[in-house]
């Protein structure tokens, strides 16, 4: 399709409505592809306010952002109101280091944190473990100090430690965040969680946070 002058202006002053913006599939609570949910998790990592747009309820930019950036495919990533890539490029941009500069960033070094897993806690994750045994525990916590637990392989490029007899996995920044981290079991009225108590927190999220 061809942009008419209305839409070219509507994409034009989306894209400059904030410094980083995101056309998706979905919300960034709710993503509704692979592709879009993985540039959120790479944003989230990083930036704590970012705008996006839910292209599957808006047609009309759905098709129109495709020729207004000249890239086939969604999700699609702008800074500054420029067009910085969809999600291969933006994963790409992360691991080298691109991304933080592009949002005028400092990259984090590679830390490795002190995390402690107490003795019950451990033995819960060893127990979710068993017959998986090639997968270890992944760990981020994004800018908003939201934390998420999950299994899975190793991956290059991340920070690997080992507390309790568990292997950890993070991202750089997650890496930076996580530094006195403690995971324990916590008894809740629904029965033992895992819960995780991070000292960097601000105040309003320092508590601990029952995970799933």
């Amino acid at each position: 399709m061809s942009l008419s002058p209305e839409l070219r202006e509507r994409l034009s002053s989306l894209v400059q409505s904030n410094r980083v913006f995101v056309f998706m599939k979905g919300t960034r609570e709710a993503p509704q592809c692979g592709f879009s949910a993985t540039v959120v998790q790479i944003l989230d990592s990083i930036v704590p306010d970012y705008s996006t747009l839910d292209v599957l309820s808006d047609p009309e930019v759905r098709s129109g952002i495709k020729e207004f950036s000249e890239w086939p495919t969604i999700p699609q990533l702008y800074i500054d109101g420029e067009f910085a890539g969809g999600c291969d490029i933006v994963g790409e941009m992360y691991q080298s280091g691109e991304l933080h500069q592009a949002l005028g960033l400092p990259l984090p070094e590679a830390i490795t944190p002190k995390i402690t897993i107490t003795d019950e806690a451990a033995q819960v994750l060893r127990e979710a473990m068993q017959g998986r045994e090639q997968q270890t525990l992944h760990l981020s916590i994004d800018a908003l100090f939201r934390n998420s637990l999950s299994l899975g392989p190793r991956e290059d490029g991340k920070v690997e430690l080992e507390a309790n007899g568990i292997t950890v996995v993070l991202d750089r920044d997650s890496g930076v965040r996580a530094d006195g981290v403690t995971l324990h079991v916590e008894q809740t009225a629904q029965g033992p969680r895992l819960a995780l108590e991070n000292p960097n927190a601000p105040a309003s999220e320092s508590r601990p946070e029952t995970l799933g």
